[in-house]
């Protein structure tokens, strides 16, 4: 693995990273994008619609409990990506910037499509929006074949986090194709 510094897509000639440093800038970024979007999923629809808890087959102070430890989880997630970027920001680049931002669409929307198809559509943890369900999913039996109208929110849940991921994929692939494109260029010209 080469660690000669290349360029970026849009970079200037002072604006230079090498492959250690990019995988350095996406996994702060997953880091930074699985804390938003925790964050947001806390704040919006636990907290503001009331429309789910973490863990909704428990008592009303199970469900407090379980919002809160989500909630400590996505912040401390949220703070180490953030600390991440401080403590590395001497080595980091304008270069990182699209790489950081490919890194947290990618967190994010990975986030949400795993929330929504392993925690509500395998464990059963919640759903989308438990309260279009009737009686019995609202006591804690949530499993999404008990609850047929909750299947719009869950496929716009699921549609939106696949569209998040796939975009910071897109992003990163087409950044780290110019890093590599560089170094090979620049191995070459060494020769």
């Amino acid at each position: 693995m080469s660690t000669h510094p290349t360029h970026i897509q849009g970079a200037s000639s002072e604006s230079q990273i090498n492959r250690k440093q990019a995988r350095s800038v996406l996994f702060t970024g997953i880091l930074i994008g699985i804390g938003i979007a925790g964050f947001l999923d806390e704040t919006i629809f636990h907290q503001l619609l009331q429309w789910h808890a973490f863990y909704w087959a428990t008592d009303q102070h199970g469900r407090i409990l379980s919002d809160g430890l989500f909630h400590l989880f996505s912040t401390l997630l949220l703070l180490w990506g953030l600390l991440r970027v401080w403590r590395g920001r001497a080595h980091w680049t304008e270069a990182s910037g699209p790489l950081m931002i490919a890194g947290i669409l990618m967190g994010a929307g990975g986030f949400n499509l795993y929330d929504g198809l392993i925690q509500h559509a395998i464990l059963h943890f919640h759903l989308v929006n438990e309260y279009v369900c009737n009686y019995a999913v609202t006591q804690g039996n949530n499993m999404l074949a008990n609850c047929p109208q909750d299947i719009p929110y869950e496929i716009v849940w699921d549609s939106l986090g696949l569209i998040i991921l796939v975009i910071g994929i897109i992003l990163w692939r087409r950044n780290t194709r110019v890093l590599q494109t560089s170094l090979v260029h620049e191995e070459h010209a060494e020769r």
